[in-house]
């Protein structure tokens, strides 16, 4: 049997009570979902060895999309990867001529996000790091 730490069981049961998708403990609630989830899983180590993926994730309203993306979002934190995500909505969209790309481009760096930050607001971080290391690097190189 698998135990639940008394964090993750009352975020559960606090995001289900108010009919949103929790944000951790997901792998507790998740069922049915081997194939699909095994999919992105490999898309994701392909990811971290140098590779890349793209997925499109469609659906009707409450096939639990949004809950889908957020396990795997889930997954890719846990492997260190930095995560971004943005919906989109008639003011934000891909392609268009009055600044809805923006906002959707807007949106998804507003959430960015990585383990230390799995809400959101991790660009400073992440080009921190990046000046850091390339820092390090040219002090190395000589």
């Amino acid at each position: 049997m698998t135990t639940i730490k008394t964090r993750d069981r009352d975020a559960i049961l606090q995001a289900l009570a108010a009919g949103v998708v929790p944000k951790t403990g997901l792998r507790h609630v998740q069922v049915g979902r081997a194939a699909e989830v095994g999919a992105l899983v490999r898309d994701i180590d392909r990811i971290c060895d140098g590779g890349a993926a793209i997925r499109f994730v469609i659906g009707e309203y409450g096939a639990g999309k949004t809950f889908f993306l957020n396990l795997v979002r889930l997954v890719a934190l846990e492997r260190k990867c930095v995560t971004i995500h943005a919906d989109l909505a008639p003011d934000r969209r891909i392609h268009a001529t009055a600044g809805q790309a923006r906002g959707l481009y807007a949106e998804a760096v507003r959430n960015m996000a990585t383990r230390t930050r799995p809400d959101g607001g991790a660009l400073p971080s992440v080009v921190e790091r990046f000046v850091t290391d390339c820092i390090q690097e040219a002090g190395q190189a000589g």
